[in-house]
């Protein structure tokens, strides 16, 4: 992600678009670090976070509303109940929908960042791309989408948070789904429509424009 980061900040510098150097850091760092809640909760040891990488490694999973319990007996049929144990010592709820355990790794990444000393303005970066969701970890984007706490010189979520949202989104649906380009865009375009907060936001529309002209030739690649 981080790359197709530096080819949009490439294809508007010098421009009235152009990335400041803190968008640009934010960016790059947010896409690094959005993803290491996918270890699990700060407090988690070595065991259960290789149980928590191991659920968010499996992929095609149609069903999200089936429990954490059913999920792990499904998928790790051999050693369910130890890993249910495990899970029961870290405090999770297992009879929650799979879909909500997956939504809680926002919040592990705001936790896990904010305790390692990570750049502040990162830190609010990296926790809310899943903010089409509305997965707000610590509620810290408020409605006025001003950050509700501070995080450095990182006021408010704006086109740098926004454009980590999208680069995660069409990373994934060309990675996992296999869409090529135009029908990533295209499912970008709805998934933003699709948000009662954003479906009229300016900045995700400009993006995905930009993301549109300039990834098409480099995406297959990227």
């Amino acid at each position: 992600m981080a790359s197709m980061a530096r080819v949009l900040f490439d294809s508007v510098a010098g421009t009235l678009e152009a990335f400041s150097e803190v968008e640009r850091r934010i960016v790059v760092l947010g896409c690094l670090f959005s993803d290491i809640g996918k270890t699990g909760p700060a407090r988690a040891d070595e065991r259960g976070q290789c149980i928590i990488i191991d659920i968010f490694a499996v992929e095609g999973v149609r069903d999200d509303q089936q429990s954490v319990a059913q999920f792990l007996s499904a998928h790790f049929p051999n050693d369910a109940e130890s890993r249910r144990q495990a899970l029961r010592e870290l405090g999770l709820d297992l009879e929650a929908p799979i879909r909500a355990f997956w939504n809680l790794h926002s919040g592990w990444t705001l936790e896990i960042l904010e305790e390692s000393g990570a750049p502040s303005e990162v830190v609010a970066a990296a926790a809310t791309h899943h903010l089409l969701e509305e997965v707000n970890p610590g509620a810290i984007v408020a409605p006025d989408q001003r950050f509700s706490r501070p995080f450095g010189d990182n006021l408010a979520f704006d086109r740098a948070e926004k454009l980590i949202i999208l680069l995660d989104k069409y990373d994934a649906v060309r990675r996992r789904a296999g869409l090529g380009h135009d029908a990533a865009i295209g499912w970008l375009r709805a998934r933003v429509q699709r948000s009662r907060r954003f479906r009229n936001d300016a900045d995700f529309s400009a993006l995905i424009d930009r993301m549109s002209a300039v990834l098409q030739a480099g995406g297959e690649r990227l």
